[in-house]
């Protein structure tokens, strides 16, 4: 393959694009939207323009066909994470006005985590109450453990006691 293609179709080398922590742990707290959501998002995002003196600014012009192939999702699994893209706001389809059955994506940045949560409040209150839910589970579940242990533990000891003590003669009532 000659340098041209592999540029074209899988971008520069050093070449990056930055996904927020809030499109990970925040949007996929949102309903149907998941990590492979925000994955489409980040493939989505590889693509846009970055050139602000462009006219297609932010915007993504690779045909439905050519990303389905290239992110490896079906048409169908491409457009419902893409429909919850829209949904929230993170990507806009615009018809093309000059080339028939065109659409061109819009990839807009996500909220920044303050606004998400003035925006969203009920969904990371409930977030939190589930967090707490599993803390408590899990710190149920270590003092459990530690009381086994600690009962285990003192088996072991009586165990190890009363050997000491046939070993070396002592019996129960030879024990003041």
């Amino acid at each position: 393959m000659n340098d041209e293609l592999i540029k074209k179709h899988f971008g520069d080398e050093g070449g990056f694009s930055r996904v927020s922590n809030t499109l990970i742990r925040l949007y996929t707290l949102l309903d149907d939207f998941d990590v492979t959501t925000a994955g489409l998002y980040a493939y989505l995002r590889s693509w846009r323009n970055s050139n602000p003196e462009s006219e297609m600014y932010n915007t993504v012009w690779l045909s439905r066909e050519y990303m389905y192939e290239q992110s490896g999702l079906k048409r169908k699994a491409f457009n419902k994470r893409l429909n919850v893209l829209i949904k929230y706001g993170l990507v806009s389809v615009v018809k093309s006005k000059t080339v028939a059955n065109k659409d061109y994506f819009i990839v807009h940045d996500p909220l920044e985590r303050d606004e998400f949560l003035r925006r969203f409040p009920e969904v990371a209150e409930r977030f939190i109450e589930t967090a707490a839910e599993i803390d408590n589970k899990n710190k149920e579940y270590r003092q459990r453990k530690l009381a086994e242990e600690i009962e285990a533990a003192r088996l072991e000891h009586a165990k190890k006691w009363s050997v000491q003590k046939e070993q070396s003669g002592v019996s129960k009532t030879d024990i003041p």
